[in-house]
């Protein structure tokens, strides 16, 4: 049972590394550089999950866990260190949701929906509607320069004496762009880590909602209505999801003294050519 589990898992491995690999190759990242980062994921891993009664794991059995001689996991848990020491802290893209919200409600919202169910073009400042009152509703704390300005870069708006058009309806990045790709590792990140905490959490642990809805036997014809159907409805259940957790927040000055938690919901699109899970 145990060699079957392995095999599987490994099976899973690489169906989850496909993607992850395309992404490097499309950068020009070499096998041996993924090899490097692989032996620091695995250090990694071992050195914060695998430590006896709450103590770090030491070298020696961080060697044994991943197979690694004892002068390799050294060295690779001192490159750890000093990366540690020099990441960013900050979300190289803070706000992409909030700004995902604004195009949505400017595209959903009756107050800022004209003739033939088309946004309106909005004064930057003033009563409703304008810009900043569509911001305040649905920007949170983002202020509405901040967010008028990424439109902008990213061709979803442009301003014209004083009066804001809206362009697109989706907020993207461009695949080449810095904050794309570490938006990208956060989302793949956000996915392995519910998957791998149901399948091997404590009976005292709670599961993570994990679910799909996926059918075989769909004609490519259907695939406007089904965009259409998912983009609408997936919007309006994550625009509910972040009410409830504007709701809920708590300052960051309450934050300081309480155990707080990162948490959210994550909706997205399955899609293969032929009949295959």
């Amino acid at each position: 049972m145990a060699d079957s589990l392995r095999s599987i898992a490994l099976t899973a491995c690489r169906a989850a590394l496909k993607p992850l690999v395309r992404m490097l190759l499309k950068h020009g990242v070499m096998h041996r550089e993924f090899v490097e980062l692989s032996k620091q994921v695995y250090v990694e891993t071992a050195r914060d999950e695998y430590g006896i009664r709450g103590r770090p794991t030491n070298v020696a059995r961080m060697a044994l866990l991943t197979g690694m001689d004892r002068k390799e996991v050294t060295r690779v848990k001192a490159q750890l260190e000093l990366q540690a020491d020099e990441a960013p802290s900050s979300d190289p893209q803070p706000g992409q949701d909030r700004i995902t919200r604004v195009l949505s409600g400017w595209h959903q919202d009756r107050d800022f929906i004209g003739a033939g169910d088309r946004p309106l073009a909005l004064p930057l400042e003033g009563p409703m509607p304008s810009f900043a009152v569509l911001v305040k509703r649905y920007g949170g704390d983002v202020p509405a320069t901040t967010i008028l300005r990424e439109l902008r870069r990213t061709g979803a708006a442009r301003v014209q004496d004083g009066i804001v058009h809206v362009l697109r309806r989706n907020y993207r990045l461009d695949t080449v762009e810095a904050a794309a790709l570490a938006r990208a590792g956060s989302v793949l990140r956000d996915i392995g880590q519910t998957v791998t905490h149901n399948l091997y959490r404590s009976s005292a642990d709670e599961s993570r909602f994990e679910a799909r809805a996926t059918n075989l036997q769909i004609p490519a014809s259907a695939l406007p209505a089904y965009r259409k159907f998912v983009y609408a409805e997936g919007q309006t259940f994550l625009e509910r999801v972040d009410a409830w957790l504007t709701a809920a927040e708590i300052s960051p000055q309450e934050g300081a003294s309480n155990d707080v938690h990162r948490i959210g919901v994550g909706l997205y699109w399955i899609q293969s050519s032929g009949a295959t899970e």
